[in-house]
């Protein structure tokens, strides 16, 4: 058990890498922006999408890492993976938007994927209906004033079937997040009732022991890198905007490719 256990472990790490090649390839080729923002959620993803069951539904408030969204959705056969080629051009855009097959909540706006998602979580609970309801969220929208008013209707309600992931890569769109508003990720989700835990958001196996029944609502702070798996991307807020232009490119992939 010990070593099938230790084989598909391995194969998260593997997984992980091709999903951030094609992003790459996505964003170069498209010549958008936040591919460092796409770049620390993979693992997470990853790890949760392989892990999906029947009636488990996953909101993307984070939705400026859309090359990412529309690659899961394409591994889960929601679109066409052949329509990754076509990013960032309609209707797969930047900033992904509802229209897409799969995509639950638009994500230009920081803040509205929590409150859509106890929404859905609150209507399976009154249907009877199976399944979890997973929100990923960046650390920047927990400045969010509606974030705390979801995290309050999620306690009052005992949303056990409602998980989040804050991708706490330490960045946001003006400057390092605990510069902007410092706050305990861990302590003010806890404040409102919700089991909340820190774990490593690079760590497979940690990543996948969040996805267990519990009796209240739960967020996952994970802590990531921003661009983790370049270098030269990792730590900072450069590529939060800047284009991966050819150089830049060869020099990723060349990176992940090792």
């Amino acid at each position: 058990m010990g070593f099938l256990f230790f084989k598909y472990m391995k194969n998260y790490k593997e997984l992980a890498k091709q999903c951030r090649l094609k992003v790459l390839e996505m964003v170069h080729r498209g010549q958008t922006s936040h591919i460092a923002s796409n770049f620390s959620v993979i693992d997470i993803a990853t790890v949760l999408y392989e892990n999906l069951k029947e009636g488990d539904e996953v909101f993307w408030s984070k939705g400026w890492a859309s090359a990412s969204i529309y690659y899961f959705l394409a591994k889960q056969g929601k679109i066409p993976f052949e329509d990754l080629d076509k990013f960032p051009n309609a209707p797969y855009l930047a900033l992904a938007e509802t229209y897409v097959n799969g995509v639950l909540v638009s994500g230009g706006s920081m803040g509205h994927g929590l409150p859509v998602a106890v929404g859905l979580a609150i209507a399976k609970k009154m249907k009877g209906e199976k399944g979890t309801v997973y929100c990923i969220m960046g650390d920047g929208e927990l400045n969010e004033g509606t974030t705390w008013e979801s995290a309050m209707l999620a306690s009052h309600h005992k949303l056990d079937n409602l998980v989040v992931f804050v991708d706490r890569n330490g960045w946001q769109a003006m400057g390092k997040t605990e510069e902007v508003i410092n706050i305990d990720p861990c302590k003010a989700f806890q404040g409102f009732d919700w089991y909340a835990h820190e774990i490593d958001g690079h760590n497979h196996e940690q990543i996948e022991r969040c996805l267990v029944d519990f009796v209240r609502p739960r967020a996952m702070i994970c802590n990531t890198v921003k661009g983790k798996g370049v270098s030269f991307m990792e730590g900072h807020l450069l590529f939060h905007y800047k284009h991966v232009d050819k150089e830049t490119y060869e020099l990723a992939l060349k990176e992940l490719q090792k």
